[in-house]
């Protein structure tokens, strides 16, 4: 065997390495990890066969641009000299390990040509769409029990909205000529969309908008005036409609009868005395809440009909009576014996699936989501509970990170000890978070400033951006398509922090940066 058939017998290892990376990146850790290994196998193989180790080092390690990028896996490591907790340091350290395999492997290969980044992307996009069918087929009964969380069985349902994000990019940027091909493409987003529906994830909406305002702008950066007047309506038209999708959520959720609250009973029909909570009732489904409520009554019938405990929690850890009231609001129900016994065992086992309204699951997913939201940021301003309740969850996670960030602005609390910080903090802001609920700041730009001070955070930000500017990559489309997905999504979770979340910023970080082809300077 000639020295040409080794090397592209290595080239094919490595494409197909990839491939496996882009594909398993939605379904398995253990097959993602098995994908790296081969990779950096392969190399470590090829170069000991050409005999170009050495060169293949200082490639990776010698250039600019990939010394800057995995500078921010060297960062964290650095960050374990001020650490407390070293065990989370360091397991943050091996989660970021993508950053090196594919930011010192990619950077010293022939880079793809145009065709095999495209199959290398669709491949990515295609596995995504897949991995919502075997999902859906496994858990489909999850979207009667309003358990979206459940609905993505095999990774995180966050960082499968963000793949189904950039998946769609992927099937309009490669618009094919074929006619079949065009109705698979067009079949595959819309049902990407409908499945980002039903996951609920609130970050998919400002991406997918980004998403449409750049393609916009890119494509009618050289049309025709009738194109622009055109995308302009189109634009006004989008805009109007998702204006009036949330107007009318909102009036949904506004609507009621003001003068429920004029002449409300003392005592149920079973002689209990009502709690009426006339400052801050709350709303469900244009009915006031905390109105009409008798606990005795609504324990004693409550337990008649299901095995969890009224003073329990229910299926999703939330206070079972807090839901089960809500519920009974919800259908302009007492809440009381005969509430309770206004139920059906379908609305019971609703109820235990921790749906908090008779109209969840029975609307669009998405506007039940943006529903609940509205009622968790009424009951922090008017209650101050965020409890449970992810968005005024992630007020309270805010404001204890910039806490933090004023008090070790310089340096950081280093790589592993956020959460102890964050632990600390909860207690000196006297926070009403719950032990449970009391996470870390579940926003990537604060982590980073937590943990390594400003200059740190400087320096992570610039080792994103130097590279891919010295590379030229933001004059390719897929590239800032993703930017959009990832940086958007940075602003509301911990992106990095997970195998998934990091290996979708290293792999696609990388391949586009280090792989791809390189632009034309004259390109737009």
């Amino acid at each position: 065997m000639g020295i040409s058939d080794a090397g592209d017998r290595h080239r094919q290892v490595h494409i197909g390495a990839l491939a496996m990376a882009l594909a398993m990146l939605p379904w398995s850790e253990f097959l993602l990890s098995l994908s790296q290994i081969i990779m950096v196998a392969n190399w470590l193989w090829e170069g000991v066969a050409r005999r170009d180790l050495g060169g293949r080092f200082k490639r990776s390690f010698g250039r600019a641009e990939s010394a800057v990028f995995i500078s921010f896996l060297g960062l964290h490591a650095l960050g374990l000299l001020w650490t407390t907790d070293l065990a989370w340091g360091l397991d943050l350290n091996r989660i970021l390990l993508p950053v090196l395999v594919f930011g010192g492997v990619l950077p010293s290969v022939p880079r793809l040509s145009a065709r095999e980044l495209k199959g290398l992307l669709l491949t990515g996009a295609w596995s995504a769409t897949a991995s919502t069918l075997a999902s859906l087929a496994l858990r489909h009964q999850v979207l009667a029990e309003g358990l979206y969380r459940d609905l993505s069985p095999f990774i995180s349902h966050i960082r499968l909205a963000l793949m189904l994000c950039f998946s769609i990019a992927v099937f309009v940027y490669y618009w094919p000529r074929q006619a079949g091909l065009r109705i698979a493409h067009v079949l595959a987003v819309l049902w990407c969309l409908w499945f980002l529906d039903q996951l609920r994830t609130l970050i998919a909406l400002p991406v997918l908008a980004a998403l449409a305002l750049f393609a916009l702008w890119r494509l009618g950066r050289h049309a025709g005036l009738a194109w622009r007047l055109g995308a302009l309506l189109l634009l006004l038209g989008a805009t109007g409609a998702a204006s009036l999708f949330l107007w009318s959520v909102y009036s949904d959720y506004v609507r009621v009868d003001p003068r429920a609250l004029e002449h409300l009973d003392e005592r149920s029909a079973g002689g209990e005395v009502y709690y009426h909570d006339l400052r801050n009732p709350l709303r469900e489904n244009g009915h006031y809440v905390w109105i009409n409520v008798a606990d005795k009554e609504l324990e004693r019938t409550w337990e008649r009909r299901s095995a969890l405990p009224f003073w329990g929690e229910d299926k999703l850890g939330q206070p079972l009576r807090f839901t089960l009231v809500r519920y009974l609001a919800s259908m302009g129900q007492r809440k009381d014996s005969t509430g309770v016994q206004a139920l059906t065992d379908a609305d019971v086992a609703r109820i235990e699936n921790g749906m908090t309204s008779v109209v969840q699951g029975r609307r669009g997913a998405m506007r039940a989501r943006i529903g609940q939201v509205l009622y968790e940021l009424e009951a922090y301003r008017t209650q101050g509970d965020p409890n449970g309740h992810s968005v005024t969850m992630r007020i309270e996670f805010v404001r204890a990170g910039l806490h933090i960030a004023r008090n070790n602005w310089l340096t950081g609390v280093g790589t592993g000890d956020t959460q102890l910080a964050f632990n600390a903090a909860f207690e000196e802001l006297h926070s009403p978070l719950a032990p449970r609920w009391r996470l870390r700041a579940h926003n990537e730009y604060l982590t980073l400033f937590i943990s390594f001070g400003v200059f740190g955070f400087l320096w992570s930000l610039f080792s994103w951006w130097w590279p891919a500017f010295r590379n030229r990559a933001c004059a390719h489309p897929l590239f800032i398509a993703w930017a959009i997905t990832f940086l958007l999504s940075c602003l509301s979770e911990d992106t990095i922090e997970t195998q998934m979340g990091a290996t979708f910023f290293a792999l696609y970080y990388a391949l586009f940066v280090f792989a791809a082809p390189r632009v034309p300077a004259s390109t737009d």
